[in-house]
């Protein structure tokens, strides 16, 4: 992926969040985000490496929805 890319998608994610979440949210996703950095992505299970992004948020809805995923 070249840089022009990864602006983009930086770009839209941040005026996603910038326009639809509440200020004390974004103060609480802030926190729990610092946890994905220091994440090792060898240490991911290959499901998760290798799934789309698509995929990823199909799964984490129905998670919330099932209760799975407690967020």
């Amino acid at each position: 992926m070249n840089q022009k890319e990864t602006d983009e998608i930086l770009n839209h994610l941040g005026l996603k969040i910038e326009k639809d979440v509440p200020g004390i949210v974004k103060m609480l996703v802030r926190k729990k985000l610092h946890k994905l950095e220091s994440f090792e992505i060898d240490s991911l299970p290959k499901s998760l490496r290798e799934c789309t992004v698509e995929e990823l948020i199909i799964i984490i809805k129905e998670g919330l929805e099932s209760g799975k995923l407690k967020i």
